[in-house]
């Protein structure tokens, strides 16, 4: 018997923010910041995607100095990636001293390397992982989290993903993440739900995970991860209740994105494309990529240039809501939806 499930579901696109009446003066007032844990505070709640044409350890430094948080790419050698993370940590901790690991997060899979890897990166110094695969609702991701928390215990913030039911969350939640990666198929160099059939609109995915985990009370955070296209999408997903947003696109065209540059523009490409396959030469890649590869407009500004647009824009988000914290606004925000076609 066929089921029809999120019926009516939603995009960023088809929601707006409806202003309400605010008592705050002035946009600065607006504190947009996430704790990630009690004592560790992440002033612009933006993650730079863990692809490699988007974050490497550059990005991931100068993310870090402007109070966002890099997510370094996995797409090389064990002992490359183990070199990368000392080489961040010994630059970070001339801003951050005993805090440079927890600035940056590094990313693991869940194949024959994925715990060796995890072990290399964690004698190098991280400690905020995210284990990454397409579908996060799986024994093999329970699997992972169970081996991370018996090798490292408590000691590590794991980061687990990606999901698009709220059942999926809770399974996360319940196996020990620590936050939680939302998305499939939304990403702009995405194509499962192009190849598969298999997504979740992005705003509705976000928006029923939030709600389910606040419901149950779970203690887990809650990342947007995909179909970002502009600031204003960063402020609907944490008005969803999202806590922090990963990035993808938007930073790419920054001058730290390792992308090459070709032509005065920058390659962009999906984690499950097929030159990321190539990179990878496992034997367990489908012929049927699940991303692209593209090349996108830039003009090499920085990324904290970025980082401070995205922090004005959500301030004013904020304001627009009557909201001086990202509490609030999870409270407070209401949107709209606009009138679309059935598709």
């Amino acid at each position: 018997m066929t089921k029809i499930i999120n019926n009516n579901s939603l995009g960023f696109e088809d929601v707006f923010i409806v202003p309400q009446y605010s008592e705050i003066a002035s946009r600065r007032h607006a504190d947009v910041s996430c704790y990630l844990t009690n004592t560790l505070n992440v002033p612009v709640p933006v993650i730079s995607a863990n692809m490699d044409t988007v974050t490497g350890p550059e990005m991931c430094i100068a993310l870090a100095r402007s109070g966002a948080i890099g997510a370094l790419h996995r797409f090389m050698t064990i002992e490359e990636n183990a070199k990368a993370v000392e080489g961040i940590i010994t630059e970070l901790t001339k801003d951050f001293t005993d805090l440079a690991p927890y600035k940056f997060m590094v990313s693991v899979g869940v194949g024959n390397d994925a715990l060796p890897r995890a072990e290399a990166l964690y004698d190098a110094g991280a400690r905020m992982f995210i284990i990454d695969i397409a579908h996060g609702h799986s024994f093999l991701m329970k699997t992972m989290i169970e081996n991370m928390r018996e090798a490292f215990g408590d000691e590590i913030f794991i980061v687990a993903g990606n999901v698009a039911t709220h059942e999926g969350a809770c399974d996360l939640a319940k196996w020990g993440a620590d936050a939680i990666k939302v998305g499939i198929g939304p990403g702009a160099a995405c194509t499962t739900k192009n190849v598969t059939g298999v997504t979740v609109p992005q705003f509705t995915a976000v928006l029923n995970i939030a709600e389910a985990l606040d419901r149950l009370g779970m203690d887990v955070l809650l990342i947007a991860d995909g179909g970002i296209r502009e600031i204003g999408d960063i402020a609907k997903a944490l008005g969803a209740g999202a806590d922090l947003v990963m990035c993808g696109r938007l930073f790419a065209g920054c001058h730290e994105a390792p992308g090459e540059r070709i032509d005065g523009k920058k390659v962009y490409r999906g984690s499950s494309s097929a030159d990321v396959n190539k990179i990878l030469k496992s034997s367990d890649n489908l012929p049927t990529p699940e991303g692209i590869s593209t090349l996108i407009s830039t003009d090499e500004s920085p990324a904290s240039d970025l980082v401070k647009k995205i922090q004005g824009g959500l301030q004013s988000a904020f304001s627009y809501s009557n909201a001086k914290s990202l509490k609030e606004f999870h409270a407070r925000c209401v949107f709209g939806i606009r009138k679309t076609e059935i598709r």
